[in-house]
């Protein structure tokens, strides 16, 4: 038995946007029937570090089973590492048979934590925001800033606002942004959403971003770049507070991983999952003037499903590396 190791680069060439978003789509309804299961994970930290330090170094392996597979991704979370110039978040993604115990492939996670998560959102996307929506807002300008504009691009968003604390940043995605989407650099998030059908957020914030003040009737917003910390919010409490529909990833992994959703602006039993409006459980946006919020903050369940399409089609394609792990 070998085990299929794909790089970040590989996984660029494999994964695209449409085939993610229905891979997660199928992924959220077995959640929801109870086809596929998704612990909540539990974050260690190092023996060494200051366990009242918010900011410390954090390790979350994200598990999750569906369709005979199994999903470990470990997740190395070191908000300090912006500091150092590294990355803040790196991981590996490992992927099993479930029923043998055998490790299928062995994934790079920078690439393909990107490309799901833009999925994901544009999956929420599509499912919540108002018929006609056309025009995509963006408060923060990074990797997942431009994964977001491709993943929308998919959906019919061919205009795009975008805000960052860094100007050239901002001016950087517009350089390289498809030349068929129309890009905008605002002067601050307010004008992003005064301009914007649908708003993701994807900044590491620990202060919140957005506030009810500046909500349009209508207006669907992607909570997506607060890190699995309590702490980290996006978004005020009252934002919660004033949407007409919450919406999250898998309700016990926000519970206790979202900040946003820890302010407590909303209530637990008011929180709707993702599967939910994918079956037809909830019925979803209910009108056009309803103001809608996607909560993100991940689930192995999508890694998962992330994982075994670039699998499938690394083998189709003949892309990726064998090993026999077992010497």
């Amino acid at each position: 038995m070998t085990t299929l190791v794909l790089t970040s680069d590989e996984c660029e060439s494999l994964l695209d946007h449409r085939q993610v978003m229905a891979a997660l789509e199928r992924a959220h309804a077995a959640l929801t029937t109870g086809a596929a299961e998704q612990p909540r994970p539990a974050a260690m930290r190092p023996a060494t570090a200051d366990a009242a330090d918010p900011h410390g170094p954090a390790l979350l392996p994200m598990a999750a089973t569906w369709l005979g597979l199994a999903v470990v991704k470990t997740l190395s979370d070191i908000p300090r590492n912006r500091e150092r110039g590294l990355p803040a978040q790196r991981s590996t993604v490992a992927l099993y048979d479930a029923e043998t115990a055998e490790c299928l492939a062995l994934i790079d996670g920078r690439t393909l934590t990107r490309i799901r998560t833009a999925s994901a959102t544009g999956l929420a996307t599509r499912l919540l925001a108002r018929p006609g929506s056309r025009v995509l807002g963006l408060i923060g300008a990074g990797a997942l800033a431009l994964e977001h504009l491709r993943s929308h691009q998919c959906l019919g968003y061919d205009e795009v606002v975008v805000w960052s604390r860094s100007d050239r940043t901002a001016q950087v995605l517009a350089e390289i942004a498809p030349a068929d989407v129309s890009v905008t650099i605002a002067e601050t998030p307010g004008e992003v959403v005064a301009n914007a059908d649908v708003v993701c957020t994807l900044t590491p914030s620990v202060d919140p971003i957005l506030t009810a003040a500046e909500l349009r009737p209508g207006l669907h917003i992607n909570a997506v770049g607060s890190p699995p910390r309590p702490h980290f919010r996006e978004l005020a409490a009252d934002v919660l507070a004033r949407a007409n529909l919450v919406v999250v990833d898998a309700l016990d992994v926000a519970l206790h991983e979202s900040g946003n959703i820890a302010a407590g602006a909303v209530d637990a039993a008011a929180l709707v999952e993702l599967g939910d409006i994918v079956t037809g459980a909830h019925p979803g946006r209910r009108g056009g003037r309803e103001v809608t919020v996607f909560n993100s903050v991940g689930i192995g369940l999508q890694d998962l499903a992330a994982a075994e399409l670039a699998r499938s089609r690394a083998r189709s394609a003949g892309v990726g590396r064998e090993f026999d792990l077992r010497g």
